[in-house]
């Protein structure tokens, strides 16, 4: 950051300083939807990709063990994506700041990325034609090409939202800035799930002849208007390097990623290993729920007389699985709208120390998770699969903020001028600070690095997500086969198969429960 914070006073008026460096324009009291708003566009095409990609690729005749590995796309952006922005944003010197021209820049890749996603077959006929089979096999490339487009892009985007928080606010107001990007996270996936459930093309006939199609454009479009909003208001002030200091290298960067990994401090350690065990029960849920309430819709109505046709039931398959989902975003919406209320944070006041510290609702969020997963063992059919995927809207809500909140004050709290850390082979130092020759101690200032510190934070919630992801694929091909896509709904075929996908979900119950155990220490060790 270019300078240090002052706290925004309730008054204050329009165009106050949020800090010396960065300005908001507006009241004060739309700062924080000012910043948070380009979440709810992220949200919204999670939402959508999640609702829509799997039975999406499945009915293009891709595998399921297939398909779990275009999925890996995710992990691998989390992986190089943001971590990569974080450290190239922090030392930028662009005239529009760090932050918003690496915003800019992901959206447009973004929003293109969905239009593609949702009009694949259209855009493969300009080069090869309808209704030809390299007309089908350019779509399933597009289709997969779209999915890595929107994860890589969107993961950075996401990288430099969350940065600029950081930079514009003050410790004090990390947890309740947080807890508006919660709340934008909600109404995205509560938005994105609703209209799921809705006949869009009968709607907006005029944006498309298909759920998928309509929806990409619905977020194409709030998904650029919302970074918009952000990068128009919010003022940064360019970065400038001390003289004589050349720009690093691309490999030198890599460098101080990779070492920094192993220098954290204490708190920002845990927080990143809690969610690395979270990460591997949280993303089966995210990807696969729709896969799992359609297989379960699949097996009722292939003992019912009239099956339908495939695409029906997938269809069918598809709205349920979304409605699931739906009312998981109503409730970790509501959630998110009440816990902050009862939770006691850094700066919650002496009076207050009757509410229930933020470190120990993370942890107990884990077992709630955890409960859920172990309940798929008593799941036989389609209504409880959706109670029990909504229950799971109460640990997301926690983890929508709690671990963001405690990152962003642990790196802010640590530029305070009583931490000091000596320079000598310290990878989070921009620059050396200390004279080796005479051994002079220097203050560090990893406030600056909150791209750099994201970043990683980010690695450990995907390294799990790469061995999630390969144990869906062998669990599939094991239970399903490479053929199971083409013969969901055979009725023979459904009465022998498993459903593979809640060995995946029960494992994840294991891994809250670490998640817990860990949270629960940390908690003891701020003594909250």
């Amino acid at each position: 950051m270019a300078g240090g914070f002052s706290v925004l006073p309730a008054s204050a008026g329009a165009d106050e300083k949020a800090g010396s460096g960065t300005k908001i324009l507006g009241p004060a009291w739309a700062r924080f939807p000012i910043l948070t708003v380009g979440l709810l566009g992220v949200q919204i095409l999670w939402s959508v990709e999640m609702s829509y990609a799997s039975p999406y690729l499945i009915s293009l005749g891709i595998s399921k063990s297939s398909m779990a590995m275009v999925f890996i796309a995710g992990p691998l952006s989390g992986l190089f994506v943001q971590p990569l922005v974080g450290i190239l944003a922090d030392s930028s010197t662009s005239r529009w700041g760090r932050r918003r021209p690496y915003m800019l820049a992901g959206c447009s890749v973004a929003a293109f990325s969905m239009l593609l996603l949702g009009y694949t077959r259209e855009f493969a006929a300009v080069f090869t034609g309808r209704d030809t089979p390299f007309n089908d096999r350019l779509t399933i490339w597009l289709a997969v090409l779209a999915i890595y487009l929107a994860d890589f892009s969107i993961n950075a985007v996401m990288s430099v939202d969350r940065a600029l928080m950081v930079d514009s606010l003050p410790p004090s107001l990390q947890a309740p800035a947080t807890a508006w990007a919660a709340r934008m996270l909600g109404f995205g996936g509560l938005f994105g799930f609703f209209v799921g459930n809705l006949d869009l093309p009968a709607i907006l006939p005029s944006f498309g002849s298909t759920e998928l199609q309509v929806l990409s454009v619905i977020v194409a479009g709030i998904l650029v208007l919302g970074h918009l909003t952000t990068v128009l208001l919010v003022k940064e002030e360019p970065f400038e390097r001390p003289d004589g200091q050349r720009p690093p290298s691309l490999m030198a960067e890599l460098r101080r990623l990779f070492t920094s990994m192993f220098s954290l401090p204490r708190t920002i350690q845990q927080i990143c290993l809690i969610q690395f065990f979270a990460s591997m029960g949280w993303f089966p849920i995210l990807f696969y729920t729709t896969m799992y309430i359609s297989d379960l819709n699949a097996r009722s109505v292939s003992t019912s007389a009239s099956m339908g046709t495939q695409a029906e039931i997938a269809a069918q398959g598809a709205r349920l699985g979304s409605r699931g989902l739906f009312f998981s975003a109503i409730l970790s919406l509501l959630t998110n709208l009440f816990i902050p209320y009862v939770t006691r944070t850094a700066n919650t006041p002496s009076g207050q120390r009757f509410k229930v510290p933020l470190t120990t609702l993370w942890a107990y969020s884990h077992l709630v998770f955890g409960a859920c997963m172990l309940g798929t063992f008593f799941v036989t059919s389609v209504n409880a699969a959706i109670f029990t995927i909504s229950i799971t809207g109460i640990p997301w809500a926690v983890a929508q903020w709690a671990p963001y909140s405690l990152l962003g004050e642990a790196i802010l709290t640590s530029t305070t001028p009583t931490t000091t850390i000596e320079a000598e082979g310290n990878p989070l130092l921009e620059s050396p600070v200390k004279d080796v020759e005479h051994g002079a101690a220097a203050k560090l200032d990893i406030g600056n690095q909150a791209g750099l510190i994201i970043g990683i934070h980010n690695i450990y919630c995907v390294i799990p997500q790469f061995i999630v992801t390969i144990l869906c694929a062998v669990v599939f091909s094991i239970f399903e086969g490479p053929e199971s896509s083409a013969s969901l709904t055979a009725a023979a075929d459904l009465e022998v198969r498993p459903n593979s996908v809640v060995y995946i979900f029960r494992l994840g119950a294991l891994w809250s429960f670490v998640a817990f155990r860990i949270c629960r220490r940390l908690g003891r060790e701020l003594g909250r």
